[in-house]
């Protein structure tokens, strides 16, 4: 039988995958590009073929959160149409439960400090996230601030190893002094 060879755009899904885990977990770094390549089984300059840069590499990958979390609000609204707003952000919470979510956005998000085309496309992706949530809820500025704010806390308690099942509010107070864990 013969090799079936993938095509660009196939591989070009595979590197965005194999890059989100290890962008999550190592940064933007020559060493994560080497990582992808010997993941999907190419050469690193064959993914910088596919992305021209490393930085091409991380919008592709800051694409394919926002479409996770787009695809996660749809069919948390649809499950929940009663309070989609709250489906919502337990959609979200599962999808940052593996690390490369909330990973990968720390790490673009690191990089956007320094980088305008980057800090552009993750203002674009949050645009596009809250006008969905919009759509979807039809909530207004003030109740899409919280909802915001709570995903990038629930983003950050994630990232340090915060518990986080019994909520954020939960996860807060086992942070504050003097407060007993269950």
């Amino acid at each position: 039988m013969a090799e079936v060879r993938s095509t660009a755009p196939q591989r070009r899904a595979d590197a965005v995958a194999a890059a989100m885990r290890v962008i999550a977990d190592h940064g933007l770094t020559t060493a994560a590009m080497q990582r992808v390549a010997d993941e999907i089984g190419v050469s690193q300059p064959y993914v910088f073929r596919l992305f021209g840069s490393k930085q091409g590499l991380l919008l592709a990958c800051v694409d394919e959160v926002g479409a996770r979390v787009r695809t996660t609000f749809r069919a948390a609204a649809a499950a929940q149409p009663g309070d989609p707003l709250t489906a919502m952000g337990a959609g979200f919470r599962e999808l940052l439960a593996g690390g490369v979510t909330g990973g990968l956005w720390l790490q673009a998000s690191a990089v956007a400090r320094h980088d305008e085309v980057v800090a552009a496309r993750c203002r674009d992706v949050i645009a596009i996230l809250l006008d969905e949530a919009a759509r979807l809820t039809g909530a207004g500025p003030d109740d899409l601030a919280r909802f915001l704010a709570d995903g990038s806390l629930v983003v950050l308690l994630q990232a340090i190893g915060v518990d986080l099942s019994g909520g954020t509010r939960t996860a807060v107070g086992t942070l504050l002094p003097g407060t007993v864990t269950p």
